[in-house]
């Protein structure tokens, strides 16, 4: 759970957690969220409906408020300033979100596993090679206790310039796909090191080898 100081971007990164229930599109990406405005220990979340039904709309602001104070403890209210200038339309679904829509978010209150760790950081591709790191022989272990996820894992070289950017999106897909992890450590580790021997019949196959 944040205990730092609040601010709008932190709330906006939380508001990526939350899915809709009828697009499987978290509700940043799907454009619903207009606006964030804080006062204090209050939060006003200005926000377009993408459905007209009454029942989605509830378990959209239901789903808003729960995890905004699950994760933002210090929060006293999350209000709702509901929008319709201008209304909502699927062209506002960014990028990131149609590729949502090719795989859909997670909507289940089941309890989240290593397996289910592992198959979403196939997500995650190494850009200079194509594969996923998984698949790559990239990951050495994913550990799991309660909420707290640890990603022990190497890269082709310990010089790779993109060591970063890959880190980063292996944070981001697991904290979009599974929103009741809080806190992600990802260990880069270089033994034992990397070879092509460690590449799965899957990655052997994006490869062509």
């Amino acid at each position: 759970m944040n205990t730092t100081t609040l601010t709008p971007q932190l709330i906006l990164t939380s508001l990526t957690r939350i899915v809709h229930p009828v697009y499987g599109i978290d509700v940043v990406n799907l454009g619903t969220i207009y606006g964030i405005e804080l006062d204090g220990e209050i939060v006003t979340i200005t926000v377009a409906h993408a459905s007209d039904d009454p029942t989605v709309r509830r378990e959209v602001e239901a789903r808003i408020e729960s995890r905004l104070k699950f994760r933002h403890p210090g929060l006293f209210a999350v209000r709702f300033d509901i929008s319709n200038d201008p209304p909502w339309r699927e062209d506002f679904i960014t990028a990131e979100g149609r590729l949502q829509l090719i795989n859909p978010l997670p909507d289940t209150d089941e309890e989240t596993t290593t397996t289910d760790l592992m198959e979403t950081l196939k997500y995650v591709v190494d850009p200079e090679v194509g594969v996923n790191i998984v698949d790559l022989g990239l990951v050495y272990d994913v550990d799991l206790t309660d909420t707290h996820a640890v990603i022990t894992m190497t890269l082709t070289t310990p010089g790779c310039p993109l060591h970063a950017t890959i880190e980063e999106a292996a944070r981001r897909v697991i904290e979009t796909r599974h929103p009741a992890i809080t806190a992600i450590d990802v260990n880069l580790v270089w033994e034992p090191p990397w070879d092509t021997e460690m590449i799965t019949d899957e990655g052997r196959k994006a490869l062509g080898w």
